[in-house]
C-alpha cells in the first residue's frame, strides 16, 4: 500500500462524512495527549512521554484525515493518507510529517522494545507542539 487509492481498495482507508465537531474532538484529544506528554517529560517518565507525544501527533493527523473525508484502519494508512492528501500538495509541511513519521518509529521502539531516551522524548515533545499548531491552523 503506497497510495490512497490502494488503501481504499484494501479498506485501510474509507471515505466518510465526518462532522466538524468530530474533527475538533480529535484535535482536542491530540492536545490533551500533548499536555500529558509535556507533564511526563517534567516527571522524567520518558517512555510514556514518547508514547503520548506520538499519540498527540497521531490524533492531530487523524483530525486532518477526517477533514479530508476519510477514516483510517491503521497507523500506516493514516501516514499514507496524510502524505498524499496534505504533504505532496504542500498544505502540510514536510517537517511536521517527518516528526509524525519519526514519532511513529520512536513510539514503537518505546512500546514494544522498551527503547527510549530523554533526548528522543524531548525531541518528540518539541516537534509535537509544532505539529499540533500547524494542524490547528489547517483545520480552521
Amino acid at each position: 500500500m503506497k497510495t490512497v487509492e490502494e488503501c481504499l481498495k484494501k479498506n485501510r482507508l474509507k471515505r466518510a462524512t465526518i462532522s466538524t465537531e468530530m474533527i475538533q474532538k480529535e484535535l482536542a484529544i491530540g492536545k490533551e495527549d500533548f499536555s500529558e506528554a509535556a507533564n511526563g517529560l517534567e516527571r522524567k517518565a520518558f517512555k510514556w512521554t514518547t508514547i503520548q507525544a506520538y499519540y498527540s501527533t497521531f490524533h492531530a493527523m487523524r483530525a486532518l484525515l477526517f477533514k479530508a473525508g476519510y477514516r483510517e484502519e491503521s497507523h500506516s494508512a493514516l501516514k499514507i493518507g496524510i502524505k498524499e492528501l496534505y504533504v505532496i500538495s504542500g498544505k502540510l509541511s514536510e517537517e511536521s510529517f517527518l516528526a509524525f513519521e519519526r514519532g511513529m518509529e520512536l513510539r514503537e521502539l518505546a512500546d514494544y522494545k522498551a527503547t527510549f531516551s530523554e533526548e528522543t522524548a524531548r525531541w518528540l515533545v518539541e516537534h509535537g507542539k509544532t505539529v499540533i499548531e500547524e494542524v490547528e491552523e489547517l483545520i480552521k
